[in-house]
């Protein structure tokens, strides 16, 4: 990787558009980028919030490029991953590409799976291969290329319009993720990790987000809601330890950062999903979270 000759520490951070039509400095607000900045200032670096999109930016100026919010970036694999590899030929890019190229696509959780981690068990629909719904049972549809909640929904039945939703993602090329709905969630809800540079950082509570027979909806980020700090128990931080030190070792890259999404099964936590690229680190409701990833980010004790 070429690195850029910046003579401080100056910091991209990476984001999205609002919309697909907006203009390059009309963002999607970061909940993460106010606290990330603060603390970069306090670590005497400077940075800018940069549309990662964006052609009139020159990557180089950076010496740094962290990818925060570049939340449509499974809308455009193929562009986003070009664009990671071109920042990375200039700057250092956070997380690198073999991290992102490895992360966007789900497929990877059978690798988990193979590696002994406990994961959320899932059938794996390829496109033009037949399906047949889970008998008596809620279950969940989702491309194995996603974010965000986008083209996912719960089903408790209405069997034709699950098959509809899986055909429609295969005819889009998409591989199809088919998991039973795990009935705790609703009680217990979803425990997120957060590990900086492969330390354990804090974790945060999310609420449930798929309702049976809704279908899917507009949008469904937007509804995205967290219940506050948590304190995860002895095996959820086991298995989120044991995850990214997997991931890390298999990739022969430090993953700077790194959140790790648990949810309640019937013989302990399972990995629903782990995210690499640009999930939300709730910065802004653990006060020292944001100083811990900066000095992930820019090194020194």
């Amino acid at each position: 990787m070429k690195l850029a000759t910046v003579a401080n520490d100056h910091v991209a951070v990476a984001c999205c558009r609002r919309s697909g039509d907006a203009g390059p400095t009309d963002l999607y607000p970061d909940p993460d980028a106010a606290p990330l900045q603060a603390a970069l200032r306090s670590a005497g670096a400077s940075s800018e919030l940069v549309a990662w999109d964006d052609p009139g930016t020159d990557w180089a100026c950076f010496s740094h490029v962290l990818v925060s919010s570049t939340w449509d970036s499974v809308d455009r694999p193929g562009e986003y991953g070009a664009w990671a590899w071109g920042v990375a030929d200039v700057s250092c890019l956070v997380n690198p590409p073999p991290v992102i190229q490895w992360a966007i696509d789900k497929v990877h959780q059978r690798e988990l799976a193979a590696a002994g981690i406990p994961v959320v068990a899932t059938a794996w629909v390829e496109p033009g291969s037949p399906w047949d719904a889970p008998p008596k049972t809620d279950f969940v549809v989702k491309p194995s290329v996603s974010a965000g909640g986008r083209a996912t929904a719960r089903y408790g039945g209405g069997y034709r319009a699950a098959l509809a939703h899986v055909r429609h993602l295969q005819g889009l090329g998409q591989t199809v993720m088919v998991q039973e709905y795990l009935s705790g969630i609703d009680d217990e809800g979803e425990v997120d990790l957060v590990f900086f540079n492969g330390l354990f950082s804090h974790a945060v509570l999310k609420k449930p987000l798929l309702r049976a027979g809704e279908g899917v909806v507009d949008r469904p980020w937007e509804r995205l809601s967290w219940a506050g700090l948590t304190r995860p128990s002895t095996r959820q931080l086991e298995v989120a330890v044991q995850t990214v030190s997997f991931i890390s070792d298999r990739l022969g890259c430090p993953l700077v950062y790194a959140r790790v999404d648990l949810v309640p099964g019937c013989g302990g936590p399972l990995v629903l999903e782990v995210e690499l690229i640009d999930p939300y680190l709730s910065l802004d409701l653990e006060p020292q979270a944001a100083t811990r990833f900066v000095r992930a980010l820019l090194g020194g004790p």
